[in-house]
Parts: structure tokens; C-alpha cells; sequence
């Protein structure tokens, strides 16, 4: 049911992508569908950002709360869901937009991992695509299907240039959304530290997966920080009107 309702589509798409490109270049393909996938999820996305970046500007008075609660933890929740209904915040409100993106990007782990293997393309593919010059050649012959980068990356093999710009595409997407001022703030200090343990586990994750999920990867989070940047303004214009 999963590969038929998200796997197969995605697949599909990425294939038909694939197929039309002037070139047939398979990295750049992988960058497109990560770019359709990022803007159809704009308003989730959009929802969720905003909670997180409200949740994130909050921390300095969760800490002093916690500060107030000095350890009695039944206090401490009692006086942090007083603060979220003071600042109408619902503290749960960006764990719905995640679980709706995580079988997507379950999804494309999967498709990015099967359009490698031998005889998964023709497995996968709607009939009616089958029947497109390139992709009719690739199920002939698979030895056809370059799934390379501008032809010069293999995108079957882990790639160290691809591993690092995720891990610093990850650092400025999580980064972007930190409070400015961690100075006496636990909580903010610990959130910092994420800044770039993250990066980190996603450059050592990357190393040892297809360069193809590394680019899904490093793609999706420019896009993101693209998207946190819009939406940052558009809060910093809202702000200005009231």
C-alpha cells in the first residue's frame, strides 16, 4: 500500500523527469523532483516553521520559568501551559505538519535507493511511461541508465563533496531558526549545540549512503532555508503593521 499510494508516483515522477530533460541527467532530475516535493509541501512546511520559530523565540521565558519552578516539575508544566495559552502557542502544533513529511521523505529514500538497482525501473514504472524512448531503452538495457551528475558524479557511490555541503546546507537550515542570544540561557545553549551535532551526523550518514541521497539532502535544505527566509520576513512585516 505505502509503495503503491507515495513510492511508485514518486518514482514515477522522477523517471518521467529524467526522461524529458534535455540530456538526461539524472542528478539534475533528482534536484527538480526535490524542488516540486519542497513546494507541495509549502503550507505544511509553512505551519510548521512557524511553530518552531514561535517555540524558539519563547525559550528565554521558558527558561526562567523553569528558573521560578525551581525543580518541582508538576509547577514547572502548570506554569509553561500558562505561558502558552498567555501567547496563544500550542506547544504541539509543529509535530502534526512533521508526521504528515515523514512518509514522504520515507518515500524518497526509497526511490532514491531502488532507481539504482538492476531491473527495479522496469518493476516500477507505469506501463503507459514505459513506452518513452529512454526509458523503454533503460529497460532493454540497463547498463543505459547513468544515474551521474553533470556526468561527473556517480550518484550510486557515496561522495565526500556531496556528504560535506549537506552537512553545511543542514548547519545554516537549523542555524537560521536558533534565538540570537543564548547568553544565560540553558535551554538556548543546548539548542545551539544541535546547530552542529546535526550537520555533523547528516555529513557522517551521507558518507556512507548514494551521493543521490546526499543531493535529495543538500537540495531540500537550501530550499528550506529559501522558505525560512521568506516566511521570517513576512513575520518580521507582520510585526511592523501591528
Amino acid at each position: 500500500m505505502f509503495n503503491k499510494i507515495l513510492v511508485q508516483p514518486l518514482f514515477n515522477l522522477l523517471m518521467l523527469i529524467y526522461a524529458v530533460l534535455p540530456g538526461h541527467d539524472f542528478g539534475i532530475a533528482v534536484i527538480i523532483l526535490t524542488i516540486l516535493v519542497r513546494l507541495a509541501l509549502w503550507p505544511v512546511l509553512s505551519s510548521q516553521l512557524r511553530s518552531q520559530k514561535k517555540l524558539q523565540d519563547l525559550a528565554p521565558e521558558v527558561a526562567k520559568v523553569r528558573k521560578k519552578a525551581a525543580g518541582d516539575k508538576q509547577l514547572e508544566s502548570k506554569m509553561l501551559m500558562e505561558l502558552y495559552k498567555e501567547k496563544e502557542i500550542n506547544p504541539f502544533a509543529s509535530i502534526l505538519p512533521l508526521l504528515i513529511q515523514l512518509p514522504l521523505f520515507l518515500a524518497l529514500f526509497i526511490v532514491l535507493k531502488d532507481v539504482m538497482k538492476p531491473g527495479e525501473i522496469a518493476h516500477l514504472m507505469y506501463e503507459p511511461l514505459k513506452s518513452i524512448p529512454i526509458i523503454k531503452e533503460i529497460i532493454a538495457n540497463p547498463a543505459a541508465f547513468k544515474p551521474e551528475l553533470l556526468g561527473i558524479i556517480d550518484l550510486t557511490k557515496p561522495n565526500i563533496f556531496l556528504a560535506i555541503t549537506a552537512g553545511i546546507a543542514q548547519y545554516f537550515q537549523t542555524k537560521q531558526l536558533m534565538p540570537k542570544s543564548t547568553s544565560g540561557d540553558t535551554q538556548a545553549q543546548v539548542m545551539n549545540s544541535t546547530t552542529k551535532i546535526f550537520p555533523f551526523l547528516t555529513f557522517l550518514i551521507a558518507l556512507r549512503l548514494p551521493s543521490a541521497l546526499a543531493l535529495y539532502w543538500t537540495v531540500a535544505s537550501l530550499v528550506a532555508i529559501l522558505q525560512q527566509s521568506i516566511l521570517l520576513r513576512e513575520d518580521v512585516r507582520d510585526l511592523e503593521k501591528e
